[in-house]
């Protein structure tokens, strides 16, 4: 009765009860969330381009999806929809667990689909112009206290140019702590966020562990204007052995039509003293929109000890809108969420961001649960740096784009101002009180 039973439900049902195999049902989860790290020359420890170098890992890919470790996805999708979310799907974890708890099966290679293909170097592909670092940095083996070093990449602008994209790209990557990327109108003696923009230049985007490149929405691209350098502060840390590095800074020129230019609004706050074993400490930074504004993403850079944040467009009516809750900060994958959904500031609004910091033993990142922790460069020290990348809501520049350069308007393009300052100062570039 019971090989009946079962002979039945095969028949009425097909391959319900079929195991899965990593050839049809795995590889393309795997493919399409999992294989811009995990190949060769990337930073995962292993591939997931074929069956042989997935399968000696199958219980630690068991364990890391079951505890959505995997892939790395530390904002809460359920409240705000991404662009760029590569968490998996409750269904794609169920197949994922069911293949490992039924035997990891390989399956018919036909069922195998192509592999993806990807640069050699660039995680977006192959960049339309690479900007290269004028000086290169030897980084001292062993060394965890660097100055932050200052690099300047050439060429500089002779005319202006517009990007859809961009990626950052050291050849010591395992060295590189984290980076700010900025552009200004001379070569600044000390490269960072707030002797960018106080020069008439801005804030382009960081480095962080695990970031991906940056893209922008279709009819947007990122000026950089002609006579401007391209600059970055990075934070080094020594390898056990002296390394080399050499930054790149690759683009995507834009194309088509472009009627909103790609700015940033951001916090940066200097001012914490975290107590021993503090589990909960708490700061809320803003500053004040300018401008009407549309915000496109969502960022932040804090250290070891950072847990969560908050982001928030607060409107003049004390209406809140949110841009972004990320309950579970890694300071090994510091995301750029990009919002499928962007949100719009009126002028007068208040973008606001409240950080949590875990200084306690429940945290098993943190160096020390007895120390008091301050603001500072290193990763034992805490810092708070978010941004978000907008748009100027209103505005229909109708630029005819061709390779980066703009090559006409279209009859319904809209002449605007290019304000410099889309916002009150932060708290750590705010004039000091006397």
């Amino acid at each position: 009765m019971r090989f009946c039973l079962v002979a039945i439900l095969v028949g009425l049902s097909g391959n319900i009860l079929a195991a899965p195999t990593f050839t049809k049902d795995v590889a393309p989860i795997f493919n399409e969330k999992c294989a811009s790290c995990h190949r060769p020359g990337e930073i995962a420890p292993f591939s997931v381009l074929d069956y042989d170098t997935v399968r000696p890992w199958a219980k630690a890919i068991r364990k890391a999806v079951s505890e959505k470790n995997m892939p790395p996805w530390h904002a809460d999708s359920s409240k705000t929809e991404f662009l760029n979310d590569r968490s998996l799907s409750g269904d794609q974890i169920k197949v994922v667990l069911d293949w490992v708890d039924q035997g990891a099966k390989k399956g018919n290679p036909k069922d195998m689909p192509d592999i993806p293909e990807f640069d050699d170097t660039w995680a977006m592909g192959k960049p339309d112009f690479i900007f290269h670092g004028i000086n290169d940095f030897v980084v001292p083996a062993g060394e965890q206290y660097i100055k932050y070093q200052s690099v300047h990449f050439g060429p500089t602008l002779e005319e202006d140019m517009y990007i859809s994209g961009w990626e950052i790209r050291p050849t010591e990557r395992k060295a590189v702590h984290h980076a700010n990327l900025v552009r200004a109108p001379k070569i600044l003696s000390r490269v960072g966020i707030g002797p960018a923009v106080l020069s008439g230049g801005d804030y382009l985007g960081s480095y962080l562990p695990g970031a991906r490149p940056f893209s922008y929405p279709e009819g947007t691209a990122l000026k950089l204007p002609k006579g401007n350098t391209i600059q970055i502060q990075v934070h080094y840390v020594g390898q056990d052995t002296e390394v080399t590095d050499h930054l790149m800074f690759g683009v995507k020129l834009a194309k088509g039509r472009v009627d909103k230019m790609i700015r940033t609004v951001g916090t940066d706050d200097n001012q914490m003293t975290i107590p021993p074993h503090e589990a909960n400490f708490i700061i809320d930074s803003e500053v004040t929109v300018n401008y009407d504004l549309t915000m496109l993403s969502s960022g932040a850079h804090m250290h070891l000890r950072g847990a969560a944040y908050e982001m928030w467009g607060i409107l003049p009516d004390g209406t809140k809108s949110l841009i972004a809750d990320v309950p579970r900060y890694d300071f090994n994958w510091q995301t750029n969420y990009e919002l499928a959904n962007p949100v719009n500031l009126p002028k007068g609004s208040k973008f606001h961001v409240k950080a949590r910091w875990d200084n306690s033993d429940k945290n098993p990142n943190n160096p020390d649960p007895s120390a008091t922790v301050k603001y500072g460069p290193w990763t034992e020290d805490e810092m708070l740096v978010t941004w978000s990348h907008a748009v100027l809501t209103d505005e229909k520049l109708g630029y005819k784009m061709e390779d980066g350069k703009m090559v006409g308007r279209y009859d319904d393009a809209i002449d605007s101002k290019h304000p410099q300052l889309l916002q009150s100062l932060p708290q750590a570039m705010a004039p000091k009180k006397k």
